[in-house]
């Protein structure tokens, strides 16, 4: 049975799927389904199926709602442009999703995915080694290979913000902290204790200092623990929503060229919920309708070949508005360098894209930039 089959069985026993869920004592594992939604193919939704109380597009926009905004985000362009189109307008229009539902629909995904692993994966070689060997050798052989299926301890915090993590470690001891600090990336880790007040960054910073190795055994039960504290952190969360505010959240952590693709297409099918969000947005038509002499401004830090993966693969008009703010002089050498390295990386280009606008975007916020056709407050 494909994954397509897999949603469709699923939302047709809907009821079935929310009563088993109610009654799992074990919460679903929002990271790995995330992992499998980015990685092996994300939902196909089907596009036949509209007639439900809570149609496909909708239950997917509330699982993108529930896992926030830095997984949407990576999720999102995986999707086809149709299933975009239906699923946008639904995370615009929802306001709450409750915590029973959240706790639901988290686990109909991780259901979805823990069967598209039958085919293979460790607990189809734990099911092979018990029928060989018995269950408590079979658990002591997949304990030496693969300790943690495969990640890291507390891999599901990789992308969570610091503000989040310490939200999820005050009320720990003090050794459950300093053993989860450990096992984050040091950068990660010190905007964490950022966050403490000066007497925990002391007491944190000893123990981290004197810690000493910890059983496999203890990791992988706090491991746990903390997964399933984390998941109910964000099944609570997601009680009050702001689907409209969410959505421009989301898009702002992607690509200018995905944000715009998106923004466009929704615009055309529904031009009062694309306006809504570009209000809310820094998208590319307000790089073009932005003012000529802070862009010129910004141009001159940049080197012609850093000029040259800006203008490659957008749009004419965003083009022309990058070169009509150099020299004569410059446009023609940067016309003759794109030209003669074409083609460049698709990620280099998205890269030096996405901090330009991450550079004008905050100068706008902070009132530096003005765009013509949203600051009407001002004239020339």
């Amino acid at each position: 049975m494909n994954l397509n089959d897999m949603v469709k069985n699923a939302y047709s026993n809907a009821a079935k799927s929310n009563d088993n869920s109610k009654k799992s004592e074990s919460s679903p594992e929002l990271q790995h389904v995330t992992d499998y939604l980015k990685t092996g193919g994300l939902i196909k939704v089907t596009q036949d199926q509209t007639e439900q109380k809570d149609s496909i597009f909708r239950r997917v926009a509330k699982f993108l709602l529930i896992i926030g905004e830095d997984e949407a985000a990576k999720i999102l362009p995986h999707l086809s442009e149709a299933q975009i189109e239906k699923i946008i307008p639904e995370i615009a229009s929802i306001r709450s999703v409750n915590k029973d539902e959240a706790d639901s629909i988290l686990a109909e995904f991780n259901s979805l995915l823990q069967n598209a692993r039958q085919a293979g994966g460790v607990e189809t070689a734990r099911e092979m080694l018990t029928k060989v060997y018995g269950k408590e050798k079979a658990n002591q052989m997949l304990e030496k290979t693969v300790p943690f299926s495969g990640a890291r301890p507390f891999d599901y915090l990789s992308d969570s913000d610091s503000e989040r993590i310490y939200i999820l470690l005050k009320d720990e001891n003090i050794g459950v902290q300093a053993m989860v600090l450990s096992h984050l990336q040091p950068q990660k880790a010190a905007s964490v204790i950022n966050q403490m007040n000066p007497e925990e960054k002391k007491e944190i910073v000893l123990r981290l200092a004197k810690m000493e190795a910890v059983s496999p055994d203890i990791l992988k039960r706090v491991d746990r623990a903390l997964r399933e504290k984390s998941l109910r952190q964000t099944s609570q969360k997601a009680e009050k929503i702001d689907g409209k505010n969410a959505l421009a959240q989301i898009l702002k952590k992607m690509s200018p060229s995905a944000e715009n693709d998106i923004i466009a297409s929704l615009s055309a099918s529904d031009p009062d919920l694309g306006m809504d969000l570009r209000s809310r947005l820094f998208t590319m038509e307000d790089v073009i309708n932005a003012d000529d002499r802070f862009i010129q401004e910004q141009l001159r830090l940049l080197d012609d070949q850093t000029l040259c993966l800006l203008i490659a693969a957008n749009p004419d008009d965003f083009r022309n508005k990058i070169l009509d703010n150099v020299s004569s002089t410059r446009r023609q050498d940067v016309l003759s360098i794109e030209e003669i390295n074409k083609p460049f990386r698709r990620s280099d280009c998205e890269r030096v894209t996405s901090e330009f606008f991450a550079t004008l975007r905050r100068a706008y916020e902070d009132g530096k930039l003005i765009i013509h056709g949203r600051d009407e407050d001002f004239v020339n």
